[in-house]
């Protein structure tokens, strides 16, 4: 066979613009199905798993709905006139494929009529989004959470039928491509009328309009963010915990939310960082997290948290793992259960209960005996709720296996249980629940006008000296709610506050003088939204604070809102220390001024001069705190104001660390003590990586090895890639690019750097890429790094990155002006006046003879559905100017028969004996002897010019359905 025909695509010139697709009708819903796997396993009975929850006396079990009526429901809502609405999920799959796109996920509405404890009226709202996750009604419609969108449906009077195509609100929630299943979830409103939602550590994301650029994207790191309907603004609230999958509001207006392993209840403080997620915080001057509310584990912490499955902790309440979370609100149930909160346990196949209390500025969980269990192997609650009735329904995804699918795929079955005592009240709840926010009492009646705009900050401001701490916390809440909240560097530049009116100095009154933690806990929060400059008053007036000095919370939240402070100015913290109280806080404030010595060396000296007047046990933190800002440094310049430090009382009880420090402002601390620090298992993550860094600086002999130990090791793997990116060695590339997986998703881009850094890497790179069964994909391998590769100068480098990636080229001046151009237009439109459906009659027409969207289409090109549609930039580049990147597998390849026919398309397989060619209107198996020639363009088969036929408002609905988050009616 001769590869010297030349190039051509003439062969082409139709290829996606003519020919047949199979479009799936937007009714016909893919029937679910369970992988072989679990094809021979089935859960009980609907109606034998109900009659075997075992629940206390008194208490009745009903099967609300089970299959077919409902599978795998992953989410519900509750609306005002007592429906439930129910999330569908069918397309999350197993360890493999991850998730399934060619099925679909959908929305049920189901009412139970005729009162008779089941569901008998059934409506399907949309089947035409995946990946979903949660479902909430509200605000003119339906919110429902895909990540990476959070997409709105409007449904404004309520009838259960789209009025309109869903609409994304916000966008990049991440979809980790292995923990997948810690994505966003848990959509609920809050008493604020806020949006609120969840998402786990493991898909770190950065919130946003669609279109808004990166540095305005608010960070989020497992936890809760917020979402503002009218306002269209979004905060993360929180940072921190594995998994967060189930969260309530208390009678008080207090939210609590589950992680679903390891620590399990957590009180949620805007703007806390909490302990769990593997790793350090994403600020590194949060030197210690919050820790969770719960006095107790539900599985024995003296073992691995796995040991404690297969009932084997049944007693301590069933395992590590939780999931769902309500706080029982309502008169029927009897005294005992009212306030508690209640939580699925996976492992245990049970609803544990917490009893929450009031403890010190926060909360304290306490266990109580478990409220039911299942017999039924296949039972996995992911949702608990009280619903308008009173009665708390359990949404049972039926299924076998660890996080859901590690055994298989079982998709056809699913059941809503319904637990309910006999009423025993006015049947009304005694708190007004987000959902309608019916009830009677201050805090009910405050959020229902504020939610209307009734309120004036004049009632607020009143509220500040009530004497219910809980309207004073919330009248502080309510005062600062259209304050910018950003929980990681301050507020950004563009912050806008009401003016100052005094406001200010009454939450500094409040710090002196208010007795309740809480209160001042919520002051310290509030810290977070304040500008830099304003910070300074408050942060010392609740630094003072005696009370609450060695609280669980109360010290971390301070520093949390003085840190951007610090940064901006490091001599206020002096300030703030010279009146603090708390003991952690003192030793934070003296890490952070000791860690900043280089840029403002006045303020380390400051605090040392004033240390040297105070007591022993305060001094004492502030030597504690320079021991551990310079733990893994090797030298110091030494403040001027040391050597009389190093004479108080305070040093004189601590000769060791004195000792340490002199060295270090001296000679400098030895190698050996420094490689001591990094491999002891014990120490902060952040200061091994620190000496770690110090170890790469110096280059010892034995640097390798001791870099080549931490690589199992997150957070010290990133740092300890850098410094094996010190030796040219293509083992070394080898070994970085096979541990790829083990890297923090955040330091994945970093690591792709360093293998494309040196031709020995970059080599070790390609042959990951070329077997195809590597830990790195082709997808990761930006089209700035396989330039890269290229301006390394290697020339088989460049032939091998074209023959396992792809070609790649400059997009010419003419097609960046057609991109800036269609970008104008494009951007500048009004998504209200385009019309998605003749866009999928155009994509219909012009690219599913390709493209598969959605289901639809032919499976010529890469399927579009998972793609980057929400940007438009991405779209314009690879539809204008589609050979700037080609991707081997999407090449023209023209091949010459010996009969002299000339073929042309994609190649779909290929042996030793057979090429199998896909064309605009077949698939193609032809036998090698039969070729006399094949020729490889390092063109894309997608022909150019596809959007110069088309009229400005064509392009406007093409691209409206391009960038749509789901199926539209045809």
């Amino acid at each position: 066979m001769r590869d010297d025909l030349p190039r051509t695509r003439c062969a082409l010139l139709l290829f996606v613009l003519i020919g047949f697709n199979h479009p799936l009708a937007a009714d016909d819903f893919p029937e679910p199905y369970n992988s072989p796997a679990e094809a021979d396993q089935q859960p009980l009975s609907a109606e034998d798993a109900a009659e075997g929850l075992q629940v206390p006396a008194g208490c009745t079990v009903t099967l609300f709905a089970s299959e077919p009526e409902v599978r795998n429901p992953i989410g519900m809502a509750w609306d005002v006139r007592g429906r439930m609405w129910v999330a569908e999920n069918y397309t999350y799959s197993d360890r493999s494929q991850k998730f399934d796109l060619a099925l679909r996920d959908r929305v049920l509405v189901l009412t139970d009529t005729d009162g008779d404890g089941r569901a008998d009226s059934r409506t399907v709202f949309t089947d035409n989004v995946q990946m979903l996750t949660s479902v909430e009604v509200g605000r003119g419609g339906v919110w429902l959470m895909c990540p990476p969108r959070l997409l709105f449906i409007p449904d404004a009077d309520g009838d259960a039928r789209p009025d309109g195509p869903a609409r994304v609100m916000l966008d990049g929630f991440t979809v980790a491509q292995d923990n997948y299943h810690n994505f966003a979830n848990g959509l609920r409103w809050g008493p604020d009328g806020w949006l609120y939602g969840r998402c786990g550590h493991s898909c770190p994301g950065r919130l946003g309009r669609p279109g808004t650029p990166d540095e305005r994207r608010v960070p989020i790191d497992g936890g809760i963010w917020r979402f503002h309907p009218e306002r269209k603004v979004c905060e993360v609230l929180c940072h921190g915990t594995v998994n967060p999958w189930g969260h309530d509001w208390d009678a008080d207006g207090e939210l609590f939310f589950i992680n679903t392993v390891i620590g399990h209840l957590w009180h949620m403080v805007p703007g806390a960082h909490f302990k769990e997620s593997f790793g350090e915080s994403m600020n590194p001057a949060v030197y210690e997290r919050l820790d969770m509310i719960a006095d107790h584990h539900h599985f024995d912490t003296k073992g691995s948290w796995s040991q404690s499955r297969d009932g084997k902790a049944n007693d301590l309440g069933g395992g590590h793992a939780h999931i769902g979370m309500m706080i029982c609100q309502h008169n029927h149930w009897p005294e005992p259960y009212q306030g508690r909160l209640f939580t699925l346990n996976m492992h245990g196949r049970r609803v544990n209960v917490e009893r929450l209390e009031r403890y010190e500025a926060s909360y304290i969980g306490r266990h109580e005996p478990d409220l039911c269990v299942s017999p039924d192997p296949f039972f996995r609650g992911l949702e608990v709720s009280q619903g308008p009735d009173g009665n708390v329904y359990i949404l049972d995804w039926s299924d076998t296996g660890e996080c859901h699918e590690h055994t298989g795929v079982h998709r056809t079955s699913g059941r809503i249980f319904k637990l309910s005592y006999p009423p025993g009240g006015s049947g009304q709840p005694r708190f007004a629940k987000p959902m309608c926010l019916a009830g009677d009492g201050p805090l009910p009646d405050l959020w229902r006008r504020y939610q209307r705009s009734e309120t004036t900050t004049d009632e607020l401001r009143r509220l500040l000296r009530h004497d219910d701490e809980q309207l004073r916390v919330w009248a502080i809440r309510l005062l600062t709610d259209h304050w910018p909240l950003d929980t990681i560097v301050g507020p950004r530049v563009d912050a806008v506050y009401p003016p100052d009116d005094g406001l200010l100095d009454e939450f500094v009154r409040m710090a002196g003088d208010d007795d309740s933690g809480l209160v001042l806990l919520t002051l310290a929060s509030t810290l977070q939204r304040l500008p830099i400059e304003s910070r300074l008053p408050l942060g010392r007036a609740l630094a003072a604070s005696a009370d609450f000095a060695d609280d669980r919370h109360l010290p971390g939240m301070i520093w949390y809102g003085l840190i951007p402070l610090g940064g901006h100015d490091a001599a206020t913290l002096v300030e703030v220390a010279e009146r603090c109280e708390s003991p952690a806080l003192l030793k934070w404030i003296a890490r952070f001024v000791a860690g900043r010595f280089e840029a403002q060396p006045a303020a380390i000296n400051d605090l040392l001069t004033a240390g040297a007047q105070w007591p022993a046990d305060r001094a004492e933190q502030l030597l504690v705190g320079l021991h551990d800002a310079y733990r893994g440094w090797r030298k110091v310049p030494q403040p001027p104001a040391w050597s009389a430090f190093g004479e108080t009382l305070a040093a004189r009880r601590n000769p060791e660390l004195v000792r340490d420090l002199s060295t270090l402002f001296g000679d400098g601390r030895a190698l050996d003590e420094i490689r001591a620090i990094v491999r002891d298992d014990r120490a902060e993550l952040a200061t091994r990586s620190s000496a770690l860094r110090t170890l790469i600086a110096a280059r010892p002999d034995d640097l390798r090895q001791v870099c080549e130990s931490l690589l199992g090791v997150r957070v010290l793997n990133a740092t300890a890639a850098d410094g094996l990116a010190t030796f040219d060695d293509p083992a070394i590339g080898q070994l970085l690019a096979s541990s790829y997986r083990r890297f923090h998703p955040d330091d994945r881009p970093r690591i792709l750097q360093i293998l494309v850094s040196r031709p020995v890497f970059a080599a070790e790179l390609l042959n990951q890429l070329d077997a195809g069964k590597g830990p790195i994909t082709t997808a990761e391998l930006t089209p700035y790094l396989a330039r890269q590769i290229i301006a390394l100068g290697d020339d088989g480098l460049t032939a091998r990155l074209s023959n396992v990636w792809g070609d790649l080229r400059e997009t010419s001046e003419e097609r960046q002006a057609r991109i800036a151009e269609l970008r104008t237009l494009l951007g500048d439109s009004d998504v209200e006046t385009s019309d998605p459906a003749a866009g999928r009659r155009l994509f219909q027409k012009s690219c599913a003879a390709c493209h598969v969207l959605f289901g639809e289409g032919a499976k010529i090109g890469p399927d579009l559905t998972g793609a980057q549609r929400s940007s438009l930039d991405y779209l314009l580049q690879h539809i204008v100017d589609p050979s700037a990147v080609v991707g081997k597998d999407y090449g023209l390849t023209t091949l010459q028969l010996g009969d002299g026919r000339v073929l042309s398309g994609l190649v779909a397989a290929e042996d030793e004996r057979t090429i199998t060619l896909q064309t605009p209107t077949e698939l193609r198996t032809i036998p090698r002897d039969e070729i006399d020639a094949r020729q490889q363009s390092t063109l894309s088969a997608m022909p150019e010019g596809l959007l110069d036929r088309l009229s400005p408002a064509e392009l406007r609905n093409l691209f409206a359905y391009l960038m749509s988050p789901s199926q539209v009616a045809p």
